[in-house]
């Protein structure tokens, strides 16, 4: 073979083989100045509940602290967030896991049991995610005054249970239509009643959708300030976002220990994501190809 030939079955090398192009630089550059950006508030205020009163007043907030002051979350701790803190500890614990439940047992039935109406029942819950939670105050008040649940825990966990479930029946419906349905249809058939086949079958498979509604519904919850505002009107059946605002009313020049009750308040949520956040892209994903 000549060498002409040669030359012609060599692979053509790239025009700038071994260079790095310069929009690329530029755009990883730009990623890496946004996220600089972005987490500039986080570091602010780790150091800023990390310093005393002092450091905080001669050097500023962009300064590092002279010495950690440990003591602060101890202080923000004692003086009224974990009163807060608990509560929307049990609330969310409480809540969330039912709320999936339910909603699991529901989107179960609209996809396999084959209803009448089915259509029309599942339009009915998808109706209340158009609905603004403002229009919805006035008839609340009036309900849970009248079973006498204002300012009460209990009645502002119905409360949260209703207005989640839209959501959570919407991800369970979209990830159960991709299970399937020779998988139910054979387990029927081997003499499995319908709600073996949901505990058994179709909710294991359904665990990515479950995990990333038990972290979605419980930062929705943990989080939650508007429902908690309008209902609950004692100190001690406050929760942690409505707590906080009376926090920062009482120690409104008292900047660490502010910085120090809402590291508290965030750092619960972000170790539930990173532990779990594999699932919760996974659920999501399967539910909207769905």
């Amino acid at each position: 073979m000549s060498v002409a030939a040669l030359d012609r079955t060599r692979p053509a090398e790239a025009p700038y083989a071994g260079r790095t192009p310069i929009p690329r630089i530029a755009f990883y550059a730009g990623l890496s100045l946004f996220a600089l950006l972005w987490i500039a508030p986080v570091f602010i205020l780790v150091f800023t509940s990390l310093k005393t009163a002092h450091d905080f007043s001669h050097g500023g907030t962009f300064s590092l602290p002279k010495q950690f002051e440990w003591a602060n979350f101890t202080r923000a701790w004692d003086v009224g967030i974990r009163i807060y803190f608990m509560n929307s500890l049990v609330m969310t614990l409480v809540k969330v896991p039912v709320g999936v439940f339910i909603a699991a047992l529901a989107a179960f039935a609209l996809t396999f049991l084959r209803l009448p109406g089915e259509r029309w029942i599942f339009t009915f819950f998808i109706v209340g995610l158009v609905v603004p939670i403002q229009m919805t105050l006035v008839p609340l008040t009036l309900l849970l005054r009248s079973v006498d649940l204002i300012d009460s825990l209990y009645g502002l966990f119905w409360l949260y249970l209703g207005f989640g479930l839209p959501f959570a029946i919407l991800v369970m419906r979209g990830y159960m239509r991709s299970i399937p349905r020779e998988l139910v249809d054979a387990a029927l058939i081997d003499g499995c009643s319908w709600f073996s086949v949901f505990w058994r079958i179709v909710l294991p498979l359904s665990k990515p959708a479950v995990v990333s509604l038990l972290i979605f519904d419980g930062i929705s919850t943990w989080n939650e300030f508007i429902l908690a505002q309008i209902f609950l009107r004692q100190n001690t059946n406050r929760t942690l976002p409505l707590g906080l605002v009376n926090f920062q009313t009482e120690f409104s020049t008292a900047y660490e220990l502010l910085a120090a009750a809402q590291l508290i308040t965030i750092v619960p949520l972000v170790i539930v994501y990173l532990f779990f956040q594999r699932y919760f892209v996974d659920g999501l994903s399967g539910s909207l190809k769905s």
